[in-house]
C-alpha cells in the first residue's frame, strides 16, 4: 500500500474490531478527567509562576489537586505553555490511563514563557506527592508546543523539525530509549497538525492536515489536507476518505472553513469522533466560532451529531479511555463581549447529558490560564 493510499474496507474493519478489544479493558477504578490551571506573574509577565494540575470525576463538581511544582525546589521542574500563545499548558501536559507526562524546564534554567531552549519529557506524580521523574531529553532543533502519550502510558511522541523536515519522534516512557523517527515531511508539506494523538491499539497515531496563510502555503500542500493514521513504526500510512470525514449538513446551513474537518478520537465501537463549523444565517463570528461534534460510522459512512449543549467558543476536546465521556472546555464572555473565563464541561456521550465541572472566572485578570489535559483512572475507589 502506497503512502496515503485509502484503506481497503476490509482492513479497516479488522483494525476497528482490533481497537475495539484492546480499548476496553478494565476500567473498573474509574476515570477522572485532568486539567491545568497555569499562573503567571502580573509584575514581570509573561513569567510562569507555577503550574497546578487538577483532577474532577464526571459526576461530581469537586476537584482534587494531583499536581503543582509551586514549592519546587531548584531541580524541580517549571511547566512549559505553547510558545508565543498563552492558556495552553495543556498541549505539553498529556495523560495515560495511569499517567502524566510533561514537557518541561529545570527553573535553575529560567525559562519564563519564551524560553526557546529544548526541554525535557517528564513523568509526574499524579498521587498530590508532586513528584517527577525525568523521562528524556527530545531530540530535534525547536522547542516543542505538544506531546502526545498512548493509552497505556507505554510510549510518548512529538513531532520536531530536523534540517528543514518535520519528524514524528516516538520514545519508550519507561527508558526514554527512541524508538521511531518518522519523516512525515513528504506528506505535511507546507500542512500544520490540526490534532494529533494515539488511536486506542497504543501502536497508532492520527493527525488531521491544515494549512496555515496563503503566502507560506504551496499548491500541492491543499492536496494533502485531511485525516491520516499512521502506525508508530513509520508504516501504514493511510488517509480517511474526505466523503468519510463530512458532517451532514440540515437545510440552511454550510460548512464555514474550506479546511477539513477535525478529527478527535475513537470511540470503543469503532465510530470516529470529528468536530466541524457548521454555519447559519444570521451568525455572529464576534460571539464565538460555530461548532458541532458528530460521530462517523466508518463501515457504514452514518453520522450521528453529538448535542454537548454548547456550540461556541469551543477550545478543546479529550475523550475518555472507555468513550463513555467528551470533556471538553468553553470560552464564557461578558455582556460587553470581553472573553471573561472559561468553562470545562463533561458530557455522557450515550444520555447527551452534559454537567458543567469547572469554570475559570477570569474577571479581574489574575494572570491565569486554564488548560485540558486528559484522562486518567481514578486509583483511590
Amino acid at each position: 500500500m502506497g503512502e496515503g493510499e485509502m484503506m481497503p474496507e476490509l482492513k479497516l474493519k479488522c483494525v476497528l474490531v482490533l481497537c475495539a478489544i484492546l480499548f476496553t479493558g478494565d476500567l473498573s477504578a474509574g476515570e477522572r478527567v485532568l486539567y491545568a490551571i497555569r499562573y503567571e506573574s502580573l509584575e514581570r509577565y509573561p513569567d510562569i509562576v507555577n503550574t497546578k494540575i487538577y483532577s474532577v470525576t464526571p459526576d461530581s463538581k469537586e476537584s482534587r489537586l494531583v499536581f503543582t511544582d509551586e514549592n519546587a525546589s531548584i531541580l524541580s521542574i517549571l511547566l512549559l505553555a505553547k510558545r508565543g500563545l498563552p492558556g495552553y499548558p495543556g498541549d505539553v501536559i498529556a495523560s495515560s490511563r495511569n499517567k502524566i507526562f510533561a514537557y518541561a524546564v529545570q527553573k535553575r534554567l529560567d525559562p519564563g514563557r519564551w524560553y526557546s531552549g529544548k526541554a525535557s519529557i517528564y513523568e509526574l506524580s499524579a498521587d498530590g506527592s508532586s513528584r517527577v521523574k525525568k523521562i528524556l531529553d527530545v531530540q530535534g532543533e525547536q522547542a516543542l508546543s505538544e506531546i502526545f502519550v498512548n493509552p497505556q502510558g507505554t510510549k510518548v511522541g512529538y513531532m520536531n523539525w530536523v534540517d528543514q523536515k518535520i519528524f514524528v519522534f516516538i520514545h519508550d516512557t519507561e527508558t526514554g530509549r527512541l524508538l521511531n523517527r518518522i519523516d512525515v515531511s513528504r506528506t505535511f508539506l507546507d500542512c500544520f497538525a490540526l490534532s494529533l494523538g494515539w488511536l486506542a491499539d497504543g501502536e497508532s497515531i492520527f493527525f488531521t492536515l491544515e494549512t496555515g496563510d496563503v503566502h507560506v502555503t504551496s499548491e500541492a500542500s491543499y492536496k494533502q489536507t485531511g485525516t491520516y493514521f499512521l502506525k508508530a513504526d513509520g508504516t501504514g500510512l493511510t488517509r480517511l476518505p474526505e466523503n468519510m470525514t463530512l458532517p451532514l449538513l440540515e437545510k440552511g446551513t454550510w460548512r464555514g472553513t474550506d479546511g477539513p474537518p477535525q478529527f478527535l478520537g475513537a470511540l470503543p465501537d469503532g465510530d470516529y469522533l470529528f468536530r466541524d463549523i457548521i454555519q447559519k444565517q444570521g451568525d455572529r463570528w464576534d460571539t464565538g466560532v460555530p461548532s458541532v461534534l458528530y460521530l462517523v460510522n466508518p463501515l457504514t459512512q452514518s453520522r450521528k451529531p453529538i448535542p454537548i449543549g454548547a456550540t461556541r467558543g469551543l477550545n478543546w476536546f479529550k475523550v475518555s479511555p472507555t468513550g463513555k465521556y467528551i470533556a471538553f472546555t468553553e470560552k464564557v464572555r461578558s455582556k460587553e463581549g470581553y472573553e471573561s473565563g472559561e468553562h470545562l464541561s463533561i458530557s455522557e456521550v450515550a444520555s447527551e447529558k452534559t454537567v458543567r465541572v469547572f469554570t475559570l472566572n477570569d474577571v479581574p485578570f489574575k494572570g491565569r490560564y486554564l488548560g485540558l489535559i486528559g484522562w486518567i483512572e481514578d486509583q483511590s475507589q
